[in-house]
């Protein structure tokens, strides 16, 4: 996937608008619209925030991923999506599934 690709598919899992997040990036909208577009790429500084922004490697957003690192990224996404009483039971079972991780290797 190219980076333009990346960046899009991100930008749809967060569900929010280039207008709305070029802000946050302490980009211009319109600079922002031109990496989607895949008409301008951006310079380190912009890469390492964006990366930082998502949660993401600047390795995934350049296209060179691992199937563990896309399932982690999937996982974020979801659970930014979640309610806090959804993220709670969330972590109560990965803190479940830890201690039964750890007891079943004794």
């Amino acid at each position: 996937m190219e980076f333009n690709e990346c960046l899009r598919y991100l930008i749809d899992c967060e569900e929010i608008k280039i207008k709305d997040l070029a802000p946050k990036l302490l980009l211009a909208p319109s600079t922002l619209g031109n990496y989607v577009q895949g008409t301008r790429e951006p310079d380190y500084d912009t890469l390492r925030r964006i990366a930082d922004y998502f949660g993401v490697s600047i390795d995934y957003l350049l296209g060179h991923k691992t199937p563990a690192e896309d399932d982690e990224r999937q996982l974020l996404a979801r659970y930014r999506s979640f309610t806090p009483s959804q993220k709670r039971l969330l972590l109560d079972q990965a803190e479940l599934i830890t201690r039964y991780k750890v007891k079943a290797n004794d």
